[in-house]
C-alpha cells in the first residue's frame, strides 16, 4: 500500500505546472518517416492497428550500422505527444525500404486511455515514490530543467544522482494510465528505482530496478583449483596497437579467473579503433589525462564503504602507466586491491573494446566519456566498484539511456569453510578460541588483531542485551567490544547502536541452538564501519553468563581466514555484467532503458553468452561444458557453475528445451537467460563447426567472431520486452541483412533442437508461463533457405560411416565400407526419451524404419568397439 505523505509536502506541491505540447521528433517529420508510415499503414490490418494508433509515433533513437547496412530506427507509440511506457517498435531500414519491423505498438489506444491530464505534478509523485521505498523527505529538491513532458529535479536527500520524472501512459491490464515515470538512484547503491506514479492517484503502479542483481548462488566446493596449467591464447589482434606504454598485470583474455591460468603482463592493449588514444585518455588529444585507473571508457576504483561516490581509491601507475602490481590471492582482499582494481578496469576496457568492433560504437550508445567527435550521446563511461562494501557474494550493472553513465558493483565472496577461529577469549572462566561467522556489512575483520575488553550491551527494552532501543551504558561500551544478543532487529541496527557508542567490534551471540548464520546488514548496514561477527548460542551464552557475573573479559579479534574471495579476478562474471549494459542499450534503442524487464526477456542469458565468448580459447573443443562463476563459487573449472546446467550442445549435459521456460522452478530472471544462452551458445558451436574458430576477438573471420557481430546485430532489431521468438527472428533478420540467409539452415537446425522450431510461440513475452515449444523446421521450399544448404546426409557423413537420407520420412539408413563389428543403435528423441535400441552387426548397410516416428530432431547414438559417434537426425 502506498505511504501517506505529510499534509505539508502536499500543500508545497499541488500547483500543477502547465501542460506543454512539444514536438518530439516526430516520426512524420523525420528522414524516413513518410516511408515507414506508408509501410505501416500498408500492414496495419496483420497488425491490428487503427489509424489512431499510428497517429503520434516519436523517434526515440535512431543510428546507422556498418555490418548490416541498416538504419536502426526505434519509435515510441504515443498519445497526445504523451509517450506509452515500452511501447517501442524496432524498424531496420536497408536499401531505402523497410528490412525489418519488430513490433510493440499497443492497438486500439483510444479504448484504453484512462485520462489525459494529470492531477499531481511530478514532485508530488517523487514524494509517492519516496515515500514508498523510505529514502527520505523531499523538501530540498528543486526543479532544474524541463521539456516538454519531461522534469529534471535536483537529487536532494534521497538520491546520489539527479532525479527525472516523465509524463508516459503506463500499459496495464488493457488499460493505459496516466502515470509519471520516476528515476531515483537511491543512496544504497542497490537500488535505481524506475517508477510508474499514477498521475492522479499517486499509486505506484509498476517498478524497475535499472541495477540487475545477480547474486550467484552456489554450493561451495573446498577443491578449489589455483593456477591450472592450461595454456591460453593471448589477443591476437591484425590491428596495430594503440601504443601508449601501458602495462598491466592482470588475468589476461581469454584467460576466465585465476582458476584457468596465470596472471600475465600485457602491454599497450589498447585497440585503435576502439580507444583510439587510449584507455587512460578522455579529451582525444595525444597523452594520457589519467596516471590511475580512469580514462573515457571505465573509472575502476574501490568501494569498501559501500557509498557509490567517485572518489575511492585508484591504483597509480604515474607517468609510465605501470600497472603491476604483486597479488598474493590467499591474503585478505584489502591487501591486493591495487591488482585486483587493474584487473576490473582491464577487463572493462576489453569488453568495450572488443564489442566495439561488432557494432556496440557510439552510435548504437556504447559507454564513453568523449565519444571523440562521433555520433551518440558522451559523459557515460562505465563507473567500476571493486571489493564494494554495500554487498557479498553478488554482482551489479545498473544501464540508464544514452549519455549517463552506468554503474558496476563488484563484491566479494564467501570462502569455502568456517572462519579458523577468529576470536580468542584471553582470560577467564571461558578464556579459549572461538569460531564464528563474520557479518557481510561493516569492516571485514582485520589481519591486525584488534584487542579490547568486551562489554554486554544494555538497553531500556525488556530484552534488555539485544541492542534494538537506546543503548544505556554508552559510557562504558566505548572503546570496547559491544557484545549482542541476537533479539528482533536488525543486525545492521544493533552494530551500528554499538559504533554510535563508540565499540571497536561487535560480537552477536546467535539465539537458535544450531549453530551460526551470515549477519546481513538492512537498511542501516552500509552506515556501519566496524567488523562484527556472530557466535553460537552455546558460546555467547557461556560469555554473557561469564560478564553477568562480573568478570572482566579481554578478548581478540583477528581474521586469520580463509580469506573473502574476490570477484574482481572473476573475468566471467565481469563479463557477465558488462553484458547486461550492452543488451540494455541496444535493445529497444539506446534512449531507453528498461525493455529488458518483462518476465521472458533474456537479458541474463545474453550476458552469460558475453562472458562465455570473450573466455574461449583456441584449444576449446565443443565437448568442453562450461560452468558459469565457478571461480567466485569456490568451484573446480569442472564444476557446474551457478545455473541448472552447464553449458553444452551435448544434450546428455544440457537436455532442458524451451518448454522448461515454464517451469516455475526455473528462476526468473537467470533461470529463463539459461534456456536462451543455451541457445546461443548452441548455435556459437554451430557456426565454430561451419567456420572455424579465429582468436582474433576484434577482427576475425571465424565462427565465433561471426557470430558475435550476428548477435549484436540481432539486439538491434528486436523489440522492447522481447520474448525468445522475438530473439530468435531478429538473429534470422541479422543473417538475412549480412549474408543474404547463408546461415539460416544451422540457425533454423540449432533453434528447433532446443524446442524454438517454426511452430513454437512465445505467447505474451511478459509472461512465463505460456510458451509452446515445437521442434520443426520450415519446409526446404521456403524462400528464406534459398542461400543455405538444408541438411543433408553430407552434413552427418563421418570418416566411415554415411546416415541417410537425412531428413527422414520412412526408413534411414546407416552405410560403412568397413566391418565395424557388433554395436548398439539408439535414437532418442528431443527430450532424453529412447525411442529405438537395437543391437546390429555393422557392416555394409542397416535400415532403421522411421515411419511411426513423430516429426522433429533426434539423437542417432552408434556405440561399440569399434566406433562411438552421435549424429542429429531429422524426421519429416
Amino acid at each position: 500500500m502506498v505511504k501517506k505523505l505529510q499534509l505539508l509536502v502536499l500543500l508545497f506541491i499541488m500547483i500543477i505546472p502547465a501542460q506543454v505540447s512539444v514536438a518530439q521528433n516526430n516520426l512524420e517529420s523525420s528522414e524516413y518517416g513518410t516511408l515507414i508510415l506508408n509501410y505501416l499503414k500498408d500492414k496495419k490490418d496483420d497488425y491490428g492497428f487503427s489509424d489512431h494508433d499510428l497517429q503520434s509515433l516519436i523517434v526515440k533513437s535512431t543510428h546507422y550500422s556498418d555490418n548490416t547496412d541498416i538504419t536502426h530506427i526505434y519509435l515510441n507509440q504515443a498519445f497526445d505527444d504523451i509517450s506509452i511506457f515500452n511501447a517501442v517498435s524496432s524498424v531496420a531500414i536497408k536499401d531505402n525500404a523497410v528490412f525489418y519491423f519488430a513490433n510493440r505498438f499497443v492497438s486500439e489506444i483510444t479504448t484504453k486511455i484512462n485520462s489525459t491530464s494529470p492531477s499531481i505534478s511530478p514532485i508530488v509523485a517523487i514524494g509517492y515514490t519516496a515515500s514508498q521505498f523510505d529514502l527520505g523527505t523531499t523538501e530540498n529538491i528543486v526543479q532544474l530543467e524541463r521539456k516538454g513532458n519531461d522534469y529534471i529535479y535536483s537529487k536532494g536527500d534521497i538520491s546520489t544522482r539527479n532525479i527525472t520524472a516523465k509524463l508516459v501512459y503506463a500499459n496495464t491490464n488493457s488499460t493505459l494510465r496516466l502515470a509519471w515515470d520516476i528515476v531515483i538512484y537511491a543512496k544504497d547503491d542497490l537500488h535505481w528505482y524506475d517508477a510508474r506514479v499514477d498521475a492522479n492517484t499517486g499509486e505506484i503502479i509498476e517498478v524497475n530496478n535499472l541495477i540487475l542483481s545477480c547474486d550467484f548462488e552456489s554450493t561451495h566446493d573446498h577443491n578449489q583449483i589455483k593456477n591450472s596449467n592450461n595454456n591460453f591464447d593471448l589477443l591476437n589482434s591484425s590491428s596495430p596497437l594503440m601504443v601508449d606504454g601501458s602495462v598491466y598485470n592482470v588475468f589476461a583474455l581469454p584467460a576466465e579467473s585465476p582458476n584457468h591460468g596465470p596472471r600475465q603482463l600485457v602491454s599497450n592493449p589498447a585497440s585503435p579503433v576502439a580507444s583510439p588514444f587510449g584507455w587512460h585518455d578522455d579529451d582525444g588529444a595525444v597523452g594520457p589525462e589519467y596516471t590511475h585507473t580512469r580514462g573515457n571508457n571505465v573509472l575502476a576504483q574501490e568501494d569498501r564503504d559501500g557509498q557509490d561516490f567517485t572518489n575511492g581509491f585508484r591504483p597509480e601507475g604515474t607517468s609510465a602507466l605501470n600497472f603491476d602490481f604483486t597479488l598474493d590471492i590467499n591474503q585478505p582482499p584489502s591487501e591486493y586491491e591495487e591488482a585486483a582494481i587493474t584487473n576490473l578496469f582491464y577487463l572493462n576496457n576489453m569488453m568495450h573494446d572488443i564489442w566495439y568492433h561488432h557494432g556496440f560504437d557510439e552510435r548504437a550508445g556504447n559507454f564513453q566519456a568523449n565519444n571523440y567527435g562521433n555520433l551518440g550521446l558522451e559523459n557515460d563511461l562505465v563507473i567500476a566498484d571493486a571489493q564494494d562494501g554495500s554487498g557479498t557474494n553478488n554482482a551489479t550493472f545498473g544501464t540508464p539511456a544514452d549519455g549517463q553513465a552506468p554503474k558496476m558493483t563488484m563484491y566479494l565472496w564467501t570462502p569455502p569453510g568456517p572462519l579458523s577461529d577468529p576470536l580468542t577469549i584471553n582470560n577467564g572462566s571461558v578464556a579459549g578460541d572461538y569460531g564464528a561467522a563474520a557479518a557481510t556489512f561493516g569492516d571485514p575483520l582485520p589481519v591486525d588483531p584488534i584487542t579490547a575488553n568486551l562489554v554486554l550491551t544494555i538497553d531500556s527494552t525488556s530484552d534488555f542485551n539485544d541492542a534494538c532501543d537506546n543503548l544505556t551504558n554508552a559510557s562504558i561500551i566505548n572503546g570496547n567490544i559491544a557484545v549482542i544478543r541476537r533479539g528482533t532487529c536488525e543486525f545492521g541496527a544493533k552494530v551500528l547502536a554499538a559504533q554510535n557508542a563508540g565499540a571497536v567490534a561487535a560480537i552477536v551471540v546467535n539465539n537458535d541452538p544450531d549453530g551460526t548464520i551470515t549477519m546481513g546488514g538492512g537498511a542501516v548496514g552500509a552506515q556501519v564501519n566496524i567488523p562484527s561477527i556472530m557466535v553460537t548460542q552455546s558460546d555467547g551464552e557461556a560469555i554473557i553468563f561469564a560478564l553477568s557475573n562480573g568478570e572482566t573479559l579481554s578478548a581478540t579479534l583477528v581474521n586469520n581466514g580463509p580469506y573473502m574471495i574476490d570477484g574482481d579476478f572473476d573475468n566471467g562474471i565481469i563479463a557477465h555484467e558488462y553484458g547486461h549494459g550492452i543488451s540494455n542499450r541496444l535493445t529497444g534503442g539506446a534512449s531507453t532503458a528498461s525493455c529488458l524487464f518483462n518476465d521472458e526477456q533474456m537479458g541474463e542469458g545474453w550476458s552469460d553468452w558475453f562472458g562465455l565468448m570473450v573466455t574461449m580459447s583456441a584449444s576449446d573443443v565443443e565437448a568442453d561444458a562450461r560452468g558459469i562463476g565457478t571461480f567466485a563459487t569456490s568451484q573446480p573449472i569442472t564444476g557446474p557453475g551457478i545455473r541448472p546446467r552447464r553449458y553444452s550442445p551435448d544434450f546428455n549435459v544440457n537436455e532442458l528445451t524451451y518448454a522448461v521456460t515454464n517451469d516455475p522452478n526455473l528462476s526468473l530472471p537467470h533461470g529463463i537467460g539459461f534456456m536462451w544462452a543455451t541457445m546461443l551458445w548452441d548455435l556459437t558451436w554451430a557456426y565454430i563447426d561451419k567456420y572455424g574458430f579465429d582468436p582474433d576477438m576484434y577482427n576475425g573471420d571465424g565462427g565465433n567472431t561471426k557470430i558475435m557481430k550476428l548477435v549484436i546485430d540481432g539486439l538491434k532489431l528486436q523489440p522492447c520486452n522481447p520474448g525468445f521468438i522475438d530473439g530468435r527472428d531478429a538473429l534470422l533478420a541479422a543473417d538475412m541483412a549480412t549474408t543474404g540467409g547463408e546461415n539460416q539452415c544451422i540457425i533454423w537446425d540449432v533453434f528447433a533442437a532446443r524446442g524454438l522450431g517454426v511452430n513454437a510461440s512465445q505467447g505474451d513475452s511478459a509472461s512465463r508461463n505460456d510458451q509452446v515449444e515445437d521442434f520443426s523446421v520450415p519446409p526446404s521450399t521456403d524462400a528464406s533457405l534459398a542461400n543455405c544448404s538444408s541438411l543433408s546426409v553430407n552434413e552427418f557423413k563421418k570418416d566411415i560411416i554415411s546416415i541417410y537420407p537425412n531428413p527422414a520420412q520412412n526408413d534411414l539408413t546407416i552405410a560403412t565400407q568397413q566391418n565395424l563389428g557388433e554395436v548398439i543403435i539408439t535414437l532418442v528423441d528431443i527430450n532424453g526419451r529412447k525411442i529405438i535400441e537395437q543391437k546390429e552387426s555393422l557392416f555394409n548397410t542397416i535400415t532403421i524404419d522411421t515411419r511411426t516416428l513423430q516429426n522433429g530432431i533426434y539423437i542417432l547414438n552408434i556405440n561399440g568397439d569399434n566406433i562411438n559417434q552421435k549424429s542429429k537426425i531429422i524426421k519429416n
